[in-house]
């Protein structure tokens, strides 16, 4: 059984880390009102007024399916910001029970670019996590303030840069080179569907408004699905005989007895039933796939995905945020969120706020121009 949080908590490590945190909320305060300062200053000039205008002048209206990617990929970056304020991240078992697991089953390279990160981080525990903290919550705070603004995408860029760190050191890529990743735990990694969500972003308003965007969520989100069945199903993976495992850590994770229960007896079914369990699961994701590719953005598509989503963010990845250890939501949920973005523009709905045009027909009937762009964009289906 897994050695519990606390024991692994030092007091006086917590308490030099809230004092540093505190000192810190100051200065960035300060700073924040010096920049607000600045900028009420220059703007009361002419000069400097015309070369603010491109940066402050508010953007237009996006769709809505951009707003929603947008807005979510903020709260999770807020959020993970919040969770490296928990006691054990300035402490050993930050690195004891969340990094140098990653080590497992890595090339040997990969354990020397691990060892290095783990080697800086041990050095300055506290000053790593306090930074840890200000840089996502600040990515977090970038995008939801410059939502409407030029100066937001700079949050988007951060999340490109910081999060390919993040997916390096803090996730070990995904696991994708261990030969046992697993969609059900969580690979590829929600950092990389950070990134993913980052990049469709900051592509042009034009491909969200043409429907290019959900055309490329749709297949995307297929062979997402598909190649998760087969690397599930791989003879070398080991989940033929062992699944359980995964089940197993999620479980004895410090959290309520009502969401542990049902995993406890995931973890005893698929231990009793290993080929059976690992067969039900690839089925299950290649069946998502599948529907991805042969009816895409259809209701019962949405209905399938929701729920084999459901199952994996409570049973194979326990919500993410419960030990004391949690550093992000998990994979689950950002896929959900690129889910409903590809949605909202296949229902016609993807469009500009005050450039509505024309009567609205139900969802996926294909009566507006937004709709049939999105079919045009994903091409024949069989």
């Amino acid at each position: 059984m897994a050695m519990p949080v606390q024991t692994m908590v030092s007091p006086h490590v917590t308490a030099l880390f809230y004092h540093d945190l505190w000192w810190s909320l100051i200065a960035v305060l300060s700073t924040a009102l010096m920049v607000l300062g600045g900028v009420w200053a220059l703007r009361r000039l002419d000069d400097a007024t015309a070369v603010l205008r491109p940066v402050l002048t508010p953007l237009a209206h996006r769709t809505r399916g951009y707003r929603w990617l947008y807005w979510g990929l903020g709260a999770v970056w807020i959020l993970d910001g919040l969770l490296q304020l928990q006691p054990a991240m300035p402490n050993s078992a930050f690195l004891e029970m969340v990094i140098t697991p990653l080590l497992s089953g890595q090339p040997t390279w990969m354990i020397h670019v691990l060892g290095a990160g783990i080697q800086r981080w041990s050095e300055a525990p506290v000053m790593a996590n306090l930074a840890a903290v200000w840089i996502q919550g600040g990515i977090g705070l970038v995008l939801i303030l410059g939502r409407n603004h030029r100066w937001g995408r700079l949050g988007l860029w951060a999340t490109l840069g910081w999060g390919l760190v993040v997916w390096m050191w803090g996730e070990g890529l995904g696991g994708l080179l261990t030969g046992s990743a697993s969609w059900i735990a969580g690979s590829p990694g929600s950092v990389l569907m950070y990134m993913v969500s980052a990049g469709l972003l900051l592509l042009p308003d034009r491909r969200w408004r043409s429907g290019q965007v959900t055309a490329v969520l749709g297949w995307g989100l297929a062979g997402f699905w598909i190649v998760g069945a087969i690397l599930q199903s791989r003879p070398g993976s080991g989940y033929w005989r062992h699944l359980s495992p995964i089940f197993l850590q999620a479980a004895e994770n410090a959290q309520p007895a009502w969401i542990s229960r049902p995993i406890y007896h995931v973890a005893l079914w698929t231990a009793l039933h290993g080929p059976l369990a690992n067969g039900v699961a690839t089925v299950g994701l290649l069946a998502v796939g599948l529907a991805w590719l042969w009816r895409p953005y259809r209701r019962v598509t949405g209905i399938l995905t929701g729920v084999i989503l459901a199952a994996l963010w409570w049973l194979g990845q326990d919500f993410g945020v419960f030990g004391g250890v949690g550093t992000d939501p998990q994979t689950a949920p950002v896929l959900a969120l690129l889910m409903a973005a590809g949605y909202a523009g296949a229902s016609g709905g993807d469009v500009a706020q005050g450039a509505r045009t024309g009567p609205r027909t139900s969802p996926m009937g294909g009566g507006t121009p937004e709709a049939a762009a999105v079919a045009a964009a994903l091409g024949p289906r069989p």
